[in-house]
Formats: C-alpha cells, sequence, structure tokens
C-alpha cells in the first residue's frame, strides 16, 4: 500500500490521497469533500462530548493536503460545514486567509446552510473544470431506498454527460466491507469511480462511511495509506 495512487477519471490524471483528497495537476486543483466542519462545536454546544482534538487533527490534516500542492487551487466538494458557524470554523477562515494567491471554492452541500461572507471563499450550486462536473449530492441519490446515484436522473441533469463529461461528487461518504474468514469484516473509507460518477470519501475527522452497494472501481483508505481494491460492488 501507498500514501497516493493514480488513476485516470474523465480523461484527467487523478491522484488519490490517504487521506481522501485528489488532486489534478492539469486543473491545478485539489478536491476535498465533506469536512463537516464545526461539527464538534456543535455537538458540545448540545451537551454531547467531543474532543477538541478531533478537530485540531482535521484542521492539520487539511494544511497538510494543502501545503503537499502549495499553488493548486482548492474545491471544496460540500460539506464543508456543519451547523452554525463557531470557533471552528474560524480556523479555516484564518487558514484560507493566509493561503496567498490560491482561490478557494465551496459546492454547496446539503449540511452548509450557515453559509459565511468571506471574501476568500467562493461559494456555488454547480462548478465545472475540464471535464469536470462538480456538485455535492449525486442525482437520484436516495438513503431511505439504500440508492446512491441513478444514471437517468444524472443524464436528464446534466445531459453534457453523453459527452465525455462526469460527475465529480461527495454526500454519500463512500465506504468498503473487506470481508475475511468467518464473520470478520471491515468498514473502511474509500473513493469510488464508474465510468461517468466519481465519488470522493469523506475528509472530516467527525465523519462515517457507508457501503454503496455500487459496481465500480473502490480504493481503499486503511492506516494512512491507500489501496486499490479492484472493481466491485461491496
Amino acid at each position: 500500500m501507498k500514501q497516493w495512487l493514480n488513476y485516470t477519471f474523465g480523461g484527467q490524471s487523478c491522484r488519490l490521497y490517504f487521506d481522501g483528497s485528489m488532486h489534478v495537476k492539469a486543473l491545478n486543483t485539489l478536491f476535498i469533500s465533506d469536512l463537516h466542519l464545526g461539527k464538534g462545536g456543535q455537538f458540545r454546544k448540545e451537551g454531547i462530548p467531543t474532543p477538541v482534538a478531533a478537530h485540531k487533527k482535521g484542521m492539520q490534516r487539511l494544511k497538510e493536503a494543502m501545503e503537499r500542492h502549495p499553488t493548486s487551487n482548492v474545491v471544496f466538494l460540500g460539506d464543508l460545514f456543519d451547523g452554525n458557524q463557531n470557533k471552528e470554523t474560524i480556523d479555516l477562515k484564518n487558514l484560507i486567509h493566509k493561503a496567498g494567491s490560491r482561490t478557494f471554492t465551496l459546492v454547496k452541500g446539503n449540511h452548509d446552510y450557515d453559509l459565511p461572507d468571506w471574501a476568500d471563499l467562493k461559494i456555488v450550486d454547480v462548478l465545472e473544470l475540464g471535464n469536470f462536473i462538480c456538485i455535492h449530492e449525486p442525482p437520484g441519490s436516495n438513503f431511505k431506498n439504500n440508492q446512491a446515484f441513478e444514471w437517468a436522473a444524472a443524464n436528464t441533469i446534466f445531459p453534457e454527460l453523453s459527452k465525455e463529461k462526469v460527475l465529480l461528487c461527495g454526500h454519500l461518504h463512500p465506504g468498503a466491507t473487506l470481508k475475511g474468514k468467518g464473520r470478520f469484516k471491515v468498514k473502511i473509507k474509500a473513493f469510488f469511480f464508474n465510468e461517468w460518477i466519481g465519488v470522493l470519501p469523506a475528509f472530516g475527522a467527525l465523519t462515517g462511511h457507508h457501503s454503496l452497494g455500487e459496481t465500480g472501481h473502490y480504493f481503499g483508505i486503511l492506516e494512512n495509506q491507500i489501496t486499490a481494491l479492484g472493481n466491485w460492488s461491496e
């Protein structure tokens, strides 16, 4: 296992990292999804004990991801925030402010309802970069019905998908289930790709992961390493 792997998606050479971030050199862009920043502070406000160390660890991982590509722009694929703005989100504001000339764009997610008015953070619903159409929630996604996404819904909203465009999303917190002998199994965070959609794992420290049940290419994350799991459906 390695700390990064290369994978071609949508005609772009993508570098997938052990922390769940993805860098595309040709686009000079670092993609990160589902930080859910401020979630710990929200939990503590509601009386749920949550270690401050989890937030600090998450911010350090974000800083390190950005430092690997010090001149690249950053695109957050939704759910950058979770709950109301609080002291934890100010740490991100300070990090962005010190980042120099690179740009930061948030593709708005369902948890991004208390959005800050920061001059250094552009907020959009949809972002097109190269062959990527960046959105947060995949079309047709329905957790109640255990449906990750639907091609027909996606192609209706984005007919460009039939012309070499691909979707790049977050929201699903994809994972993979590794099964061993007997009843042994373990779930890990994972990247997911098929021919028309890519889904990044949740970057945030206080986030879970879910098996998608979709056939595609999975790249699993385990103990700060990333490994290709092949083409499978769990």
